[in-house]
C-alpha cells in the first residue's frame, strides 16, 4: 500500500515509448507491474487494440487486485473489415474515458496503450490530449505508447523511448506468437 506521505512527495511523469519497433507496451505492462507491487492504483487503457484474448490480459485478471483493463479500439489498423470510421468512434469513446481517469486522483499510473496511434491518425487532437495530461493530478504517471509520436506530445513529455526495429520474425514470416507477441 502507498504511503500517503510518499505519495504528496511523487511528481506526476509523462513517459512515451514510441518508434517502429516491438516492445513499447510490453515495457509500459513491466511499469505496471512494478507499480501494481507498490500497491499502486494502476488503469490501462488501450486506443487501438480490441479485447481478444491475450497473455497479459489473463495474467492481470488473476492478480488478487486487478489492475482496470479496458480494450477499447477495432484492432489493426489495416484490418479490411473494420472502416476508418469505425476507428475514429471507438478512438474518441476511448478518449473520453481516459479524459476522465486523467482527472482521477485516486490512479496512480495511467497507460494510454496506442495513444500516439489514435494523435497520428487524426482521430483525437494532440492539443487536448495534451492539455488534460497538463491539468492531471500532479501525483499521477502516465505512460504513452505507440508508433508515430506527435511532436509536440514528445515536447510535452518528461521521459521518451524510441524503440526501434533491427530486425523481426515476421520479416522471415513467422506470424505473431502466444506469449511474445500477445
Amino acid at each position: 500500500m502507498i504511503e500517503p506521505q510518499e505519495k504528496e512527495r511523487r511528481r506526476g511523469l509523462v513517459l512515451n515509448f514510441t518508434g517502429n519497433g516491438k516492445g513499447k507496451t510490453t515495457g509500459a505492462l513491466g511499469t505496471a507491474i512494478r507499480a501494481l507491487g507498490w500497491g499502486w492504483r494502476v488503469a490501462i487503457l488501450q486506443f487501438v487494440k480490441d479485447d481478444r484474448d491475450t497473455g497479459e490480459r489473463r495474467f492481470l485478471a488473476g492478480l488478487p487486485h486487478p489492475p482496470e483493463f479496458l480494450s477499447l479500439g477495432r484492432g489493426a489498423t489495416w484490418t479490411p473489415d473494420v472502416n476508418p470510421e469505425q476507428h475514429r468512434t471507438a478512438a474518441a469513446r476511448a478518449w473520453q474515458i481516459a479524459a476522465a481517469r486523467l482527472n482521477n486522483p485516486d490512479i496512480d499510473l495511467l497507460i494510454l496503450d496506442e495513444l500516439n496511434i489514435a494523435l497520428h491518425q487524426g482521430w483525437i487532437d494532440p492539443d487536448i490530449v495534451i492539455a488534460a495530461l497538463q491539468h492531471r493530478p500532479t501525483t499521477m504517471h502516465v505512460i504513452i505508447t505507440g508508433r508515430h509520436a506527435p511532436e509536440k506530445l514528445l515536447a510535452a513529455s518528461d521521459l521518451v523511448s524510441e524503440i526501434n526495429e533491427l530486425k523481426h520474425p515476421f520479416q522471415h514470416g513467422i506470424m505473431a506468437q502466444p506469449g511474445i507477441e500477445y
